[in-house]
């Protein structure tokens, strides 16, 4: 679960337009914890890779989605970390 306390840092992101989604690292700015995320923009979901588990989980939790979805815009607004657009060429080469 992610609080407000813990503040995310976003380090990566990768835009994803064949499935529709960006691709996003973040770090606990307190305990540099990594979180991997899969973020919807047209659906406004969010999920949240569980490493243990080794599946992705959709934040369901009002609160938790807000604290993303709020630390992803303001990374998008800011422009300041890595970012990247794989195109469906790219993926074809897999």
């Amino acid at each position: 679960m992610i609080t407000a306390q813990q503040r995310l840092v976003f380090r990566h992101m990768v835009e994803l337009p064949h499935c529709e989604c960006v691709f996003c690292s973040t770090e606990e700015e307190h305990t540099g914890r990594t979180h991997l995320f899969l973020i919807f923009r047209e659906r406004r979901k969010v999920y949240m890779r569980h490493s243990i588990k080794g599946n992705w989980e959709e934040i369901s939790n009002t609160e938790e989605r807000a604290l993303v979805w709020e630390g992803f815009e303001q990374a998008v607004l800011e422009r300041k970390i890595p970012s990247f657009v794989a195109s469906s060429d790219d993926m074809a080469s897999m």
